[in-house]
């Protein structure tokens, strides 16, 4: 059975599937990463940007009305940083 990790897998037939749908246009989306500061590159050139488990490249979604690189590892969604993010995102958008 697969866990967890294999279904996030770059050659997993779901993480396959879900890159070839577009993003619905008009509907607004916001870029929040972490990294682990360690001096990295943000493309696919080594060093990697990474918060340790995803490089940049990979949370990197072309297109965002906004994106936020904050000083995380791989839990940046507890980082007060990316909070306050998603904070002034949810605020943005209840204002429209």
């Amino acid at each position: 059975m697969p866990n967890s990790v294999d279904t996030l897998a770059p050659n997993n037939r779901f993480v396959k599937a879900i890159n070839t749908v577009p993003v619905t246009p008009g509907v607004p989306y916001h870029v929040i990463c972490g990294d682990r500061g360690l001096g990295r590159n943000k493309d696919r050139t080594k060093p990697e940007m990474s918060d340790s488990v995803v490089p940049y490249w990979s949370s990197h979604l072309a297109g965002a009305q906004s994106e936020r690189i904050v000083p995380s590892d791989h839990c940046a969604h507890q980082n007060p940083q990316a909070i306050e993010e998603v904070k002034r995102i949810l605020r943005l958008h209840s204002a429209q």
